[in-house]
């Protein structure tokens, strides 16, 4: 998993070498979490807040996205139709796969 500085420097590489719409937006967090930002902002470790701000939120979105395929894929390993379906795809390949490798092997 890349680091938040690493995500950093990709995301603004990827903003310098594309034309984005960039639209600004106004949100609320807490003092505590501002001043952290701001102090990675002094230190270097980011370019800027909204840099920072906007891999924050790239990372949280595909964590979203993640969990919910994960749901998907729980979801799919109860449903008896999809499991039947799976084993019968896993069968024609079990016989293609298998077809002609005894032959070469010697």
């Amino acid at each position: 998993m890349e680091t938040p500085g690493e995500l950093t420097r990709v995301a603004t590489r990827r903003r310098r070498g594309a034309s984005h719409n960039l639209r600004k937006a106004t949100f609320q967090v807490d003092e505590g979490v501002l001043q952290a930002v701001r102090s990675l902002v002094e230190q270097g470790e980011t370019p800027s807040a909204n840099a920072f701000v906007e891999d924050a939120l790239r990372l949280k979105l595909r964590e979203v996205a993640r969990a919910r395929l994960y749901a998907a894929y729980e979801e799919a390993s109860q449903d008896p139709e999809f499991l039947a379906d799976m084993e019968a795809t896993t069968r024609v390949f079990d016989a293609t796969t298998g077809d002609g490798l005894a032959g070469e092997a010697e």
